[in-house]
This record gives C-alpha cells, sequence and structure tokens, in this order.
C-alpha cells in the first residue's frame, strides 16, 4: 500500500503547478505520472529508512502523520527538479525540514505511530534497573573456597 497517492499529492499541489513541475517540457499540459511516481517512491523510501527496525515495514494501514511526512518530502524532490536558478518557495523547505525533524523523533522513540512496534531490531533507549537480594557470599569468603 503506498503512503501517499496522486490525490494526496494533488491537494499539496496546484494541477498546474505539478503539471510544470513533472515536466521538462515547457508546453506540456499534462503532468508526467512517471516522474511523480518517482518522487514518491523516493519519499517513501525515505520513510522506510528512518522507521526500518522500530516497524513492520510497509505499514498498513498507513498512518495519516506517515502521509503528511510522505507527500511533504515528494513534493519537495519536485520542486528540487526543477531547472536551475530556480528557489524553492519557503513553506515547500519549511515543510521539508519539518518531515525530517518528525522521522527523526519517530525514530529515537519520541513520537509514536499508535502502533505494534517490531521491537527485535532496536532497543528501547535509557536506562533499567534491576532489584536483587544483597549478596550472602562476598568475595572473600569465597576465595577462602
Amino acid at each position: 500500500m503506498p503512503y501517499c497517492t496522486l490525490a494526496d499529492l494533488q491537494l499539496a499541489i496546484p494541477e498546474q503547478t505539478l503539471v510544470w513541475l513533472s515536466n521538462d517540457d515547457a508546453a506540456a499540459t499534462a503532468m508526467n505520472p512517471a516522474v511523480v511516481d518517482e518522487a514518491v517512491r523516493q519519499a517513501e523510501e525515505l520513510v522506510d529508512g528512518y522507521l526500518r527496525g522500530r516497524y513492520s515495514l510497509p505499514l498498513s494501514p498507513v498512518p495519516s502523520i506517515v502521509k503528511d511526512m510522505t507527500v511533504n518530502l515528494a513534493r519537495h524532490w519536485l520542486y528540487a527538479r526543477r531547472p536551475e536558478g530556480n528557489e524553492l518557495p519557503d513553506a515547500v523547505t519549511r515543510t521539508y525540514k519539518a518531515a525530517f525533524q518528525m522521522l527523526e523523533a519517530i525514530r529515537d522513540n519520541k513520537i509514536t505511530l499508535g502502533i505494534i512496534s517490531t521491537g527485535a531490531s532496536a532497543p528501547e533507549p535509557g536506562e533499567f534497573k534491576v532489584r536483587t537480594r544483597p549478596q550472602q557470599f562476598g568475595q572473600d569468603m569465597l576465595d577462602r573456597y
């Protein structure tokens, strides 16, 4: 199951802008689906890279927070492939950085996705405490044997 769909991207990017971002031909009138699919694929791989070891992948069902991050990462990739000399919009850069901060917070167990994690590869961070009974035989008594 994909983390985001074309419809999700169309909500984040106006249709004409999506046509412009996905084509190298300035006269194009239709979106290039191969370029959009590549943007989504790269964004999904990046998300999976951060979640690998904590969750069973691919995620199903996809939490809305993951969908939103994937849309923001794919949108940034589409804007970044524009011809040289064009600045990325501030909102695109801001949401891209926010998506990375969110992924790092999920990876570091500061934010949870609310699904059962595998827990096999990544131990929980922090210290743990163990309680034991007082030692009955000290090293000096054991040395006498």
